[in-house]
């Protein structure tokens, strides 16, 4: 009786740990179904491709920019959207575009209820459909006007935080991939798997000072009024901040229409290193920005071990100071909201469930009357130094170029800054790797985004 007892404890025991775990990995399936779907073992991505009867990805406008028919993926007609979609949609590949909506999120265009699919044809395993902010026209006109440069283009929405543009280059052509040897030896595809917009770290020459003001009017009463001599070369830390010219008598607001290195250099040292760095981080930097499931590069600040003259330079945006487009556009967001910036998101909609409003804001940068005093500034950079012409009247932009000098090469060409027109309410960043001059080479990228931007504002 004691061996039969004791083999029906074990036969009972056996049982109720099998059902255990049977109940165990079968929620585990359920509550993991995304990783399940990405798993290598998985079947879609062993059978033919795996977005080879995915759900659509389309723009704000309802065109397509990503399709699956007869078991291929397919991309627009254009071939300049295309390309100038390619990093925002990415390619059929897991492992090269990682900040890409097919890859961020495949697990929704290829479906995860694969326990209903098995024996099912492949053509009804289609996911679910995704509608994205950006429109294709704008992508295009950015792609364009970069004409064949390395850089970046970022526009979005400070108000509700919608991008309307966000494109990087190099660039190819989903619908003609080139071969491995080609990707891997021509030049013009170097990085070309990089998002510049969220993962490049660039030098940001003078679209920092934005931050170095920022910081001055955050701790220093007054210091907006205070005037300061340039003769076009400052000694700090025993060696020259040199200026593109002697300037004269500038106050902040001089100063930055002017981009006075002097002036910012100055200012730098005397806010010392434990303010710039608590404003720097408060303006997005030594962290990541995350929307949507894209993730930034964390812009980098960290000026401790620098001695007095780099640590000058450093509010000048050189020395060690890189800084990723999209935080640039962000902060350039929060000056033109009242010092709050509102966060950006790409994905409007899945399967027709709208994910609107989405506003999320996110830290204080500075105080609304600062944020104020610093658009001031940057209207008047506009319409005393670049011009009011050099955008349309409609947009009333106010913006801050930069000439970041680098090691080798020319200098990355910059400009940042937004609209103040509610009815176009975009907050900008531009960067032209070795692009040479921000006001000859960026601005009129901006400008010409902006011109689309204002058509596709208009027919919605």
């Amino acid at each position: 009786m004691n061996i039969i007892r004791k083999r029906s404890n074990i036969i009972l025991f056996l049982t109720i740990v099998f059902f255990a775990g049977l109940v165990y990995h079968t929620v585990n399936i359920f509550v993991n179904a995304n990783d399940w779907v990405l798993n290598t073992r998985n079947w879609h991505l062993t059978e033919a491709g795996n977005l080879d009867y995915a759900g659509s990805i389309c723009d704000c406008k309802g065109n397509i920019l990503a399709y699956s028919s007869n078991g291929d993926r397919h991309y627009n007609d254009d071939e300049s959207i295309r390309k100038a979609c390619f990093h925002v949609v990415g390619d059929d590949s897991t492992v090269n575009m990682y900040n890409s909506v097919q890859n961020i999120y495949r697990a929704e265009l290829i479906g995860n209820n694969f326990l209903f699919s098995f024996g099912m044809p492949k053509n009804l395993r289609k996911g679910k459909d995704i509608t994205l902010t950006i429109d294709a026209d704008v992508q295009k006109a950015a792609y364009e006007a970069l004409d064949g440069r390395k850089g970046a283009v970022f526009f979005y929405n400070y108000m509700t935080g919608a991008v309307l543009c966000m494109v990087s280059t190099p660039v190819y052509d989903p619908e003609n991939i080139p071969s491995d040897d080609e990707l891997e030896n021509d030049e013009q595809y170097e990085g070309v798997y990089l998002n510049r917009v969220c993962s490049g770290l660039y030098a940001p020459g003078s679209t920092f000072k934005l931050v170095t003001a920022a910081t001055g009017l955050e701790n220093i009463r007054n210091v907006e009024k205070v005037v300061y001599h340039c003769n076009g070369t400052d000694i700090i830390g025993g060696n020259d901040i040199n200026c593109e010219f002697v300037m004269g008598d500038v106050d902040m607001t001089g100063a930055i229409v002017y981009s006075c290195n002097c002036y910012f250099g100055h200012l730098t040292d005397k806010l010392g290193r434990f303010a710039m760095t608590r404003q720097a981080e408060k303006m997005g930097f030594n962290k990541s920005i995350v929307f949507d499931g894209f993730e930034s590069a964390k812009s980098e600040y960290d000026v401790l071990e620098l001695d007095g003259n780099e640590f000058a330079w450093s509010g000048v945006g050189q020395a060690n100071v890189l800084e990723t487009p999209l935080n640039v556009a962000v902060i350039s967001a929060a000056i033109a909201n009242g010092g709050v910036p509102v966060m950006p998101y790409i994905v409007s909609g899945i399967s027709g469930v709208d994910h609107e409003p989405r506003q999320v804001l996110g830290e204080r940068m500075m105080s609304e009357e600062n944020a104020k005093n610093l658009s001031d500034m940057l209207d008047s950079a506009v319409a005393v130094n670049y011009g009011k012409g050099s955008f349309s009247d409609t947009f009333d932009v106010c913006a801050k170029t930069g000439t970041a000098e680098v090691a080798d090469g020319q200098p990355h060409a910059w400009i940042t800054g937004f609209c103040r027109n509610e009815e176009c309410p975009l907050a900008f960043a531009v960067v032209i790797e070795n692009g040479g001059s921000g006001y000859r080479e960026a601005i009129p990228v901006a400008a010409a985004v902006l011109d689309a931007a204002e058509k596709s504002l208009s027919d919605q």
